[in-house]
């Protein structure tokens, strides 16, 4: 992939994702009576953004890693972006004062219960459409023959 791809799609990846989290963020900032958001935080959500389209252009994006398969291009991904995210999510203080051991349990669970998922499409959906493809494959290929 070219640099010019890779930068269209770490663009379109920002405008989404942080699009979607500061709509998110001002609905629960309402909710809650807290009427005002930081520049500071909205600065860190947009470095957040960025660090999480460019792991995933990376990852999902790169004949390098997508040649391994999906469930390689994901692990890659939670190795990159997990750490910045927690670390992010500390710097803007999600994850201080009270409760913060109920909020880090959550996150934990959301992460593996994803992944769960992942992995469950992967084998029983992905890898069914797989052998299905390459037989459907193998039989145009015998008819040209």
């Amino acid at each position: 992939m070219g640099i010019r791809n890779v930068l269209a799609n770490l663009r379109d990846g920002v405008a989404f994702a942080y699009s979607w989290l500061v709509i998110c963020v001002l609905a629960i900032s309402l909710i809650n009576g807290t009427e005002t958001l930081s520049v500071s935080f909205l600065l860190k959500l947009l470095v957040l953004c960025i660090w999480g389209a460019l792991s995933f252009v990376v990852c999902f994006r790169t004949k390098a890693l997508t040649k391994r398969g999906f469930i390689f291009s994901l692990t890659c991904f939670y190795v990159m972006f997990i750490p910045a995210e927690i670390l992010m999510f500390y710097l803007m203080g999600i994850f201080e004062g009270s409760g913060s051991l109920s909020l880090w349990v959550i996150f934990f669970t959301i992460i593996i219960l994803m992944y769960i998922i992942s992995l469950i499409i992967d084998v029983l959906i992905m890898r069914k459409k797989a052998v299905e493809y390459t037989e459907k494959l193998d039989a145009y290929k015998g008819g040209l023959k």
